[in-house]
């Protein structure tokens, strides 16, 4: 009896080290492709090195050149910078309400569409980027005008008796920014809705859910991210257009990268350009902040 004991514990112990060679054999692959952090470094050097060169150096140099003539001060005393600063800000909330709106419901009806549809009104959507800033704008200037084709459409179906002031005023510079920060708003927008999963939809509708509660309870709390994402690209990039202002804006519609191209080649007050550029980005980068901590704080009641 106790030599057949010790011959089942002899058995158990074998098979306990031949198990235990062979989860050391599987452990091994994993550790021999481990790399240390050098390599890792080594890798993301290209793209270190491109990226000092092109965005680091360029900034230390704006920083070092706003730094000198007292530029902070004599920008932030300029009545004109704070108009402009003011013009940009509620200029690019506007553009980016609308965009998002419009975007919104775009990017809905392409989303409810069929494969071939989808495919044109994406091509549709990109339209604006397959013409120049510079061209949209002045064809807009062309249809705004007061002999344009949209005030004399208005005065030929008698909604209007004279032509209305559609150009050089903040309604133009908001419709050309939207039109041009459109598909920046659609295409977020739709990888959220394509994203939700169908059944989701089919169970609220088998439970007696209407059109409306389905979209309020589903579809919008689901594209919350995407909308979010929309929002702060657009509003980021609106805040550095300088041509559309130009163009469809009147004197009081300047924004600040009008200002900073005044300070550059009117002035030739390069030390004030920097400190303008800086400001701004300073400034974007505060709300844009602020923006992604409503978001994460109202993120966190929700699942509370």
């Amino acid at each position: 009896m106790t030599s057949t004991l010790s011959q089942a514990s002899a058995s158990d112990s074998a098979s306990a080290s031949d198990a235990g060679s062979v989860s050391d054999g599987a452990g091994a692959p994993r550790r021999r492709f481990r790399r240390p952090r050098v390599a890792w470094l080594l890798l993301l050097a290209p793209v270190l090195a491109f990226d000092a060169v092109l965005f680091v150096t360029p900034l230390g140099k704006l920083v070092t050149a706003s730094t000198q003539s007292d530029a902070y001060r004599r920008v932030l005393e300029d009545p004109l910078v704070s108009r402009s600063l003011l013009n940009t800000f509620e200029i690019s909330a506007l553009s980016t309400l609308a965009t998002v709106v419009l975007g919104y419901l775009l990017a809905v009806v392409i989303w409810r569409r069929g494969p071939l549809a989808r495919v044109v009104l994406f091509a549709l959507v990109l339209l604006p980027f397959w013409t120049g800033v510079l061209v949209k704008n002045f064809a807009w200037a062309v249809l705004l005008q007061d002999n344009g084709l949209v005030n004399s459409a208005l005065q030929g179906l008698g909604l209007t008796d004279a032509p209305l002031a559609l150009l050089h005023n903040r309604f133009a510079v908001v419709l050309g920014m939207v039109h041009y920060l459109l598909p920046y708003a659609v295409f977020p927008i739709f990888a959220a809705l394509a994203a939700i999963d169908d059944r989701l939809e089919l169970a609220a509708r088998s439970l007696g859910a209407g059109e409306a509660s389905v979209f309020r309870r589903i579809i919008l709390p689901l594209t919350v991210p995407g909308v979010s994402a929309a929002g702060l690209l657009v509003f980021i990039i609106s805040t550095g257009f300088f041509i559309t202002p130009v163009v469809l804006g009147g004197p009081g519609d300047m924004m600040i990268a009008n200002q900073i191209d005044f300070y550059a080649r009117q002035l030739t007050d390069f030390a004030g350009a920097s400190a303008l550029a800086l400001l701004l980005t300073v400034l974007v980068s505060v709300l844009v902040t602020i923006y992604q901590r409503i978001l994460r704080t109202g993120g966190h009641h929700e699942a509370g």
